[in-house]
């Protein structure tokens, strides 16, 4: 199974837009993409939240793809967007600032300082090991 680290400092609220279970979504447009593109049902995601801190590492138990958006707060077709939403439950509790997050397990993406942690400018999603 793999994990993911994703950004969420913008408070999405994911359960008003998309029901119950759901914790992040992504356009096929957004950077970060590509590797969003590749999580499975099983898969570990790891939130960064508004307080910038990693709180909880999620399961993913669900995903549905190609939603159609209808200016990005409420779904207007299940089919025929480019929009994936992930869906799960809490599994662990990790409380950790994300930049200490990141160097601990070594994340990297061209969107983070790989120096400090810090994620840079469209910072969405990145896979790490």
């Amino acid at each position: 199974m793999s994990k993911y680290l994703v950004s969420n400092i913008a408070d999405r609220r994911h359960s008003k837009i998309f029901g119950a279970g759901s914790f992040f979504d992504l356009e096929s447009s957004q950077h970060g993409w590509d590797e969003f593109s590749q999580v499975q049902v099983g898969d570990s995601v790891y939130v960064i939240n508004k307080n910038r801190n990693v709180a909880v590492e999620y399961k993913v138990t669900e995903i549905k793809d190609n939603l159609l958006l209808d200016g990005g707060h409420k779904v207007v077709a299940t089919e025929g967007g480019n929009t994936r939403v992930l869906y799960g439950k809490p599994l662990n509790r990790v409380d950790q600032e994300y930049s200490a997050f990141v160097k601990m397990n070594q994340v990297i993406s061209s969107k983070i300082n790989q120096d400090t942690g810090m994620m840079l400018q469209g910072f969405n999603c990145a896979a790490f090991e």
